[in-house]
């Protein structure tokens, strides 16, 4: 079996994209944690609540496999929403073994605002890149996360 030759200017791209990774990685974690405080969430509560709020219900298994965490730790995250009363959980009718969790209706305004303060955010971030290169700048970004994506099917 041969071996694919990779070019000094490959391993240089490969170099400067971990960089960038671990640069961004670092970044969005700074913009969570500043968004999240300004709502008196954490950034794991606003992540679990956008997700619920995307599926309108949720089993805490589903929950947990999407957000890459322990049941135990998403256990611990519902909690401490049900305790600010964003979120109710019921048994699930069709499953008794199983607990579905909902936004509560109080809740959905909440979150409504959250989210869209989440976007102006992002709309002040993107006032920081020339006004000709966002739309390729985010053409790019996407086709690096489309990359990602394949990457992770096939580990």
């Amino acid at each position: 079996m041969s071996e694919k030759k990779i070019s000094t200017s490959q391993i240089e791209q490969a170099r400067m994209m971990a960089n960038l990774t671990i640069q961004l990685e670092k970044f969005c974690q700074i913009k969570d944690h500043f968004f999240s405080s300004k709502f008196k969430l954490t950034p794991a509560e606003f992540r679990c609540l956008r997700i619920i709020k995307e599926n309108e219900a949720i089993s805490t298994k589903t929950l947990a496999k999407q957000m890459k965490l322990t049941p135990g730790r998403i256990t611990h995250l519902l909690n401490s929403l049900e305790f600010k009363n964003l979120i109710s959980r019921q048994i699930d009718k069709n499953d008794r073994r199983g607990i579905q969790t909902y936004i509560t209706p109080d809740a959905i305004s909440f979150i409504d605002k959250v989210i869209n303060e989440y976007t102006k955010l992002h709309e002040e971030i993107l006032e920081y890149l020339p006004d000709g290169k966002r739309d390729e700048i985010l053409e790019n970004v996407a086709l690096f996360f489309d990359a990602m994506k394949k990457w992770e099917d096939r580990v």
